[in-house]
C-alpha cells in the first residue's frame, strides 16, 4: 500500500510536466485533460493513504491534500475566470512538487487520532490552506498582469480573490473548532500536542482576520489589499506548510 500511495503521487506530478509543456505550447485541450488526469491520480493517492491507516489520521498528510485541493479550486476557477487558472494551476504543480520531494512521514499514525474531529480537523484546515495559497497567486497575478487584466477583468479577479479568503477563513475558523474538538476528546484538555502547526495556524487565523476588516472598510486601495493577500500567502506558507513537511528525499522519488 505504500508503495501505491507514493506511486500514484509520483505519477500525478509527472503528468503536470506535459500540461505545463501544453500550456505554454497553447492546446489548452490536451493541458486541461492531461492536468485534470494529474489532479485525479492525486486524489486516488489521497484516498489510498487515509484507507492504510483507517480509522487513524496518518501525520504529515496535509501537504498532499493542499496540493489536491489547490488543483480543484484551480478546475473550478476555470469557468469563472480563465486567467486565474494560470496563477492556480503554477501553484498546484508547485506545491505538489514541494510536497513530492521534502515529504513528511506521512505513515505513521497514533491511536489519539481515532476521531471523526481529526479527519475533520484534517481536510478543513489543509482546504484552509489551499484557499489562503491560492488567493496569494491570484492576488500576485493581479500586480503583476495589470497590462492584460484591466477594468472589470481586474474587478472580477480581485472578487475571486477575496472569495477565496472568506472560504478559507470559514475553513480555518471550523477546522479551529473540530481541532479543539479533537483534542478534548483525546486528551480530555482543549489543547495539549505541541507542534508549531497550532501555533502557526492560530497566527495566520488572526492576520486574515485583519484582512477581512481591511477589505470590508474600503478605506484603502486595491493594490494595498492584494499586498496583504500575498504577505499573508507568505505566512501560509512559512507557518502551515512548511512544518507538515520533512528533508529532502531523493532516494525515495524513482525506486
Amino acid at each position: 500500500m505504500k508503495a501505491l500511495i507514493h506511486d500514484l503521487f509520483f505519477s500525478g506530478c509527472i503528468l503536470y510536466l506535459p500540461a505545463a509543456a501544453c500550456a505554454m505550447a497553447g492546446w489548452k485541450r490536451w493541458r486541461n485533460g492531461i492536468f485534470i488526469s494529474g489532479m485525479v491520480l492525486l486524489f486516488l493517492s489521497a484516498i489510498a493513504r487515509a484507507c492504510y491507516n483507517w480509522p487513524l489520521v496518518c501525520l504529515f498528510q496535509e501537504p498532499y491534500l493542499i496540493a489536491l485541493f489547490i488543483a480543484v479550486i484551480a478546475v473550478c476557477l476555470y469557468r469563472y475566470d480563465k486567467s486565474a487558472v494560470i496563477a492556480t494551476g503554477l501553484l498546484s504543480v508547485a506545491i505538489a512538487y514541494i510536497a513530492f520531494l521534502f515529504p513528511g512521514d506521512i505513515y505513521t499514525a497514533f491511536p489519539k487520532s481515532n476521531s471523526v474531529f481529526s479527519h475533520l480537523f484534517s481536510i478543513t484546515s489543509s482546504l484552509a490552506r489551499a484557499a489562503y495559497l491560492c488567493s496569494a497567486a491570484l492576488a500576485l497575478y493581479s500586480l503583476t498582469w495589470t497590462g492584460n487584466i484591466q477594468g472589470e477583468g481586474r474587478r472580477s479577479l480581485n472578487r475571486v480573490i477575496a472569495n477565496l479568503v472568506v472560504v478559507g477563513f470559514a475553513s480555518h475558523s471550523i477546522g479551529m473548532f473540530f481541532g479543539g474538538f479533537w483534542s478534548y476528546v483525546g486528551w480530555g484538555m482543549p489543547l495539549h500536542w505541541e507542534s508549531r502547526i497550532f501555533l502557526g495556524m492560530a497566527g495566520v487565523w488572526f492576520y486574515y482576520s485583519l484582512y477581512l476588516h481591511l477589505h470590508l472598510a474600503q478605506k484603502v486601495g486595491s493594490n494595498t489589499v492584494l499586498l496583504a493577500a500575498c504577505a499573508g500567502g507568505i505566512l501560509t506558507f512559512v507557518f502551515t506548510f512548511l512544518p507538515d513537511t520533512g528533508a529532502f528525499h531523493f532516494q525515495g522519488m524513482i525506486r
